[in-house]
């Protein structure tokens, strides 16, 4: 697993309402991220307490947004009361109907940004940091900056002066990789990710292997996918049975594995049914909460705006060619709601986008056609 100051590249797909960033080193993509507009990590609000719970020692503070309050932690110290406005940031994402965590630490918010909140709306939003400027913080050794748009480019040049626009790796097919929860081994063997509200479960097969292989391999491979998919809270790994004392010598090498990802990483030992207990710390919604419904099922969201970035790139290969989108009632009723995100896609199209439904298609088959005039 490359150590986080070996990130040489991050690759910028731009798409209406939704753009996927990866992060490579040594050529592999080892880290997904997905911005929206909704995302709030690392957003700066003006908030004001609208309770105190003095059992958890924490305030809940309304910001702005027309969310779950967000949770700050530590009520007593600060003498919190109701009411009481509070410069906070967002430090963890809602997540499974919790608000988001929050710090009273303002990260990288401009010394400008926070005096103005004296004059500020109670409760509001203050200022939201750009993705690529909080990956490039994070990943100072980053070397260079690929985009596939280029408005995209002239945004990323405000963090990135060496930019550039060019070709990247097939992204949406990175993502659904990510997303399947079946990851094939060298071997022949295979890992199954099953992620629950309680915690995520690793079976390692070693398939028609050997099983000394498919351990090995699975090592390196559980400290990727869970960086990749942005695992967070309890794993339990069940490795491929072999002579006494595999287990722990498994747990030893996973503890190796996973000492580079950048998010604190923790491997426990191994319990009394043999499973290898690790944890990852929460910080950002897992892949698959971001794009997905219940059993990794894409969400109508999720494909109508994959449904634009796909139609744009078509675009880009016949720039004169008036094409339209054939989908799926859910997804059609889905893109309806995605108004700004249409918005600008027409306006990149520079005519109206041809869209029809076809009650007989599969909700993730998406179809590009030459729309009649």
């Amino acid at each position: 697993m490359p150590a986080p100051s070996d990130i040489s590249e991050i690759q910028w797909s731009w798409g209406p309402g939704q753009s996927v960033l990866a992060l490579l080193a040594g050529g592999r993509i080892v880290e997904l991220a997905i911005e929206r507009p909704d995302r709030l990590l690392g957003t700066v609000c003006l908030g004001r307490v609208s309770a105190v719970d003095r059992s958890l020692d924490a305030a809940f503070i309304q910001l702005g947004l027309g969310e779950t309050p967000g949770f700050l932690p530590g009520a007593k110290a600060r003498g919190l009361n109701d009411g009481q406005s509070l410069v906070v940031r967002v430090i963890a994402e809602a997540r499974a109907g919790k608000g988001p965590k929050l710090s009273t630490d303002p990260g990288g918010c401009p010394a400008s940004i926070l005096e103005a909140a004296a004059s500020a709306r109670i409760p509001s939003p203050l200022w939201r940091p750009h993705v690529l400027e909080t990956l490039l913080a994070a990943h100072p050794g980053a070397r260079r900056v690929v985009v596939n748009d280029a408005a995209a480019l002239a945004e990323a040049r405000r963090f990135f002066p060496d930019a550039a626009q060019a070709p990247l790796s097939d992204l949406d097919e990175a993502v659904e990789a990510a997303l399947n929860p079946v990851v094939a081994l060298p071997s022949g063997g295979r890992l199954v990710i099953e992620s629950t509200a309680a915690l995520t479960a690793i079976d390692v097969d070693s398939g028609a292997g050997r099983p000394a292989d498919a351990n090995r391999e699975a090592v390196a491979e559980i400290a990727r996918q869970s960086r990749l998919r942005g695992l967070g809270g309890q794993i339990v790994v069940d490795f491929v049975s072999g002579p006494k004392g595999t287990p722990y010598r498994m747990a030893a090498a996973l503890k190796k594995a996973v000492a580079a990802d950048p998010t604190p990483t923790h491997v426990f030992g191994v319990s009394p049914l043999g499973l290898v207990e690790m944890s990852r710390e929460r910080r950002g919604i897992p892949l698959a909460d971001v794009l997905c419904r219940r059993s990794l099922v894409a969400s109508a969201d999720s494909l109508a705006l994959t449904a634009l970035r796909r139609v744009l790139a078509e675009a880009g290969l016949r720039p004169a060619a008036r094409l339209g989108l054939v989908l799926a009632p859910e997804v059609f009723a889905a893109l309806a709601r995605q108004g700004e995100a249409l918005a600008e896609t027409e306006r990149r199209l520079g005519r109206p986008l041809a869209l029809r439904q076809d009650a007989a298609r599969d909700r993730d088959d998406i179809v590009i056609e030459d729309a009649r005039t």
